[in-house]
Order: C-alpha cells, then structure tokens, then sequence
C-alpha cells in the first residue's frame, strides 16, 4: 500500500510538472516586459468615437482600433482619414452592419437572408471603401457585426477565412472573463472580447485590465458609443481608464487589434515546433 501511494504520488508531481511546463510555454512574452497587452476597439464608426474618444487616445499617445461601417458623408471620411494618420487602425466591419432578424433586423439587412457571396462582398467592398480612406493595402482586421457569424443560417467562419479577405476576427462581447490567455490554441478568426456597457464605469473598466496583467493574457475591450449615442460609456470613465493605462504602460502594452495579433501570430509560429514535442 506505502509502495502504491508513493507511486501515485510521484505520478501525480510528474503530471504537475508537465501541466506547469505547458502553462509556462503558452504564456507570452510582451513587449517591454509588459504584463499584458490590451486592444481599445470600438465598433461602428460613431462620431462620438470621433468627438470623445479619439482627442483623448490621442493626448496619451495610445492607438485604438475603429470597425466602421460604410461611410457616406465627406465630412466624417475627412475626419477618418486624419485618424489613420495618428495611427489608428481602421478596420472592417462590413458594409451595411447585418445582423440575425431575432435581433430586431429588417429582412432585406438580416442575415438570416444573406447568402455567403453576399456578405463576402460586402466585406470585400468595405475593405476597399477603408482603402481609399488610408491608402492601406494590407488585410483588414475584421469584427463580426453583433456577433453574429451565420448567413442563411449556415456559419460563414471557414468561408471568410478561405477568402484570405481579412487576417484576424473579433468576435462580440461577452463578459470580463473575455482575457486570451491560451494563445497556441486561439483561432485568429474568432478573439473574444468584452462589450462593454453603459452602466460600467472605470472601476469596472480597469478591473479587467488588472485581471488581463494577473493573467498574462490579452484584453480587448469592445466600445460602441462614447459620451453619447448607442451603448454609450460615460466618456468620463472611458477616459480615466485611458490615463490609468498610459500611465501605467510598464504593465500594459495598448496597442492596435492588428499589432496585438500579429505579435500574437509570430508567437504562435516560433513556439509550433515546442508544442509538437
């Protein structure tokens, strides 16, 4: 029996060490020594992004990125254009934003009555429409409207990442236990992240940066309104969560969706053959 147990208990410490030595390998090595990288997006090109957010980013020197929609007025494509020229990325959010019917959508924008050509078109046409606001040719980050990834009732994710359209997906909010922290096994195509609302204020804001830092993780906060309009955070709290990060930037590395990913990536790769072994 002594000789069962002290077999049972070597076993149980070897098996230790093997789950500590994955946790170990898949754990990233931020730049800077960073204990956390952390993505600002911010979802339907809302001129109160344009108002509130993006003076205040700018300030502090911290890039967010913007998934718009198409745009039709001079003025807010003007003001766009001078958004990537701080560094901002624009990114892709469809043309005409559709979501499922069950959500309150008309029928001629629901995707329950898309078909797979027609939303890769208006992927594609989006990504073209941002092309002509930066002049940039890379892939676009892309953010599935309301989280939402069937068209016709039948899930697009294979569809859009065979096109080669976009590099990386962003799926909708979920809650704040939304932190990537198992990067060998994340699909590009669908990083979580955290809706934020508007009963949330900075408090709630910064706790989810800190559990991404206690993590080792990445954070993406998902913004709509700021100060004003659709699922609006208090452009005050938004803001003390902005300085809170600038001036803590030896923990947290903020930075673009796409920047974030693709350190993200070049992680994966180099780390492929260890996680074979």
């Amino acid at each position: 029996m002594t000789t069962f147990l002290r077999t049972a208990s070597s076993l149980f410490y070897i098996l230790l060490l093997c789950l500590s030595g994955q946790s170990k390998a898949q754990r990233i090595d931020w730049p800077n020594g960073a204990k956390a990288a952390i993505c600002l997006t911010y979802d339907d090109g809302m001129s109160s992004q344009l108002d509130q957010a993006i003076p205040v980013l700018n300030s502090l020197n911290i890039r967010g990125t913007f998934f718009l929609n198409s745009i039709t007025d001079n003025h807010m494509a003007d003001r766009w254009r001078l958004a990537a020229l701080k560094g901002h990325e624009l990114a892709n959010h469809t043309l005409f934003h559709p979501c499922l019917a069950s959500r309150g959508w008309k029928p001629a924008w629901a995707l329950d009555n898309y078909t797979f050509e027609r939303i890769l078109k208006e992927v594609q046409s989006m990504s073209t429409q941002l092309y002509l606001l930066d002049g940039k040719t890379t892939k676009r980050t892309f953010a599935f409207p309301c989280g939402d990834t069937t068209a016709g009732g039948v899930s697009y994710l294979d569809t859009l990442r065979r096109s080669g359209m976009v590099s990386y997906g962003r799926m909708g909010g979920s809650s704040t236990d939304a932190v990537v922290t198992n990067f060998a096994t994340l699909d590009n195509l669908q990083v979580p992240s955290w809706a934020v609302q508007p009963t949330n204020t900075s408090v709630d804001l910064i706790a989810y940066a800190e559990k991404a830092a206690q993590q080792g993780g990445l954070g993406v906060y998902m913004f709509h309104g700021v100060g004003s309009q659709w699922i609006a955070v208090s452009a005050t709290e938004h803001k003390k969560l902005a300085e809170y990060l600038a001036s803590h930037n030896q923990t947290y590395w903020v930075t673009t969706f796409r920047e974030a990913m693709d350190y993200v990536t070049q992680w994966k790769k180099s780390h492929a053959p260890a996680a074979r072994r």
